[in-house]
């Protein structure tokens, strides 16, 4: 009962983080933490807490974000809490890898690779969601897409050197610094997923 309590707690912390970040950030355009922010919750807490603090956090940053409210377009919000949902879900399966990562420069190159990609995942994602929902053709449709991913190009650039610079070294210190996050990689993420179970 503890641990479920604690696992609550620090679930609400990275959702509140993520809130945090977002609209810190919200006036600079293709530049944002929330990526980073749940993958790293995925990569301390695993598969499934990385999965909800990815779906809540963003439908929740979307949905009541002042400039412009994702429940205006529920196509867009849909692709936005999948997306996220799937990266948090990325950082439980990359834990291992994330809190044993060294700077060596293969090991920069996936990484970075990785904030990529995902990256790119969500652009394309939201991207599509608008062409979609409209009923457009597929040359239209990759029309679209192809103009919105060069529109994110900063995007992709940035949270590449997000992911080198800060996911790793930022969760190797908070798994030192925590000890609960350390205990759920003894315990909890090592076992398979299909028998993984809140403590």
């Amino acid at each position: 009962m503890k641990n479920r309590i604690k696992s609550i707690a620090f679930m609400g912390i990275f959702i509140a983080l993520v809130l945090g970040v977002g609209y810190a950030l919200a006036l600079l355009p293709n530049v944002e933490l929330i990526t980073a922010m749940i993958f790293l919750s995925g990569v301390l807490m695993g598969v499934k807490r990385g999965i909800f603090v990815g779906t809540i956090g963003e439908f929740l940053f979307s949905a009541l974000n002042p400039i412009g409210s994702g429940l205006l377009f529920p196509p867009m919000l849909i692709a936005q809490v999948i997306s996220m949902g799937f990266i948090g879900a990325v950082g439980g399966i990359l834990r291992q890898y994330i809190i044993n990562w060294k700077p060596k420069p293969i090991k920069v190159i996936v990484i970075g690779a990785v904030g990529f990609v995902l990256t790119l995942i969500y652009d394309i994602f939201v991207s599509l969601a608008y062409p979609i929902s409209a009923g457009f053709n597929l040359k239209e449709t990759i029309g679209v897409v192809i103009a919105g991913i060069a529109f994110s190009v900063i995007h992709l650039v940035v949270n590449t050197a997000i992911f080198i610079t800060l996911v790793p070294v930022t969760a190797q210190m908070i798994i030192k610094a925590v000890p609960y996050f350390s205990d759920i990689g003894k315990s909890e993420i090592e076992k398979p997923l299909m028998d993984v179970k809140y403590r």
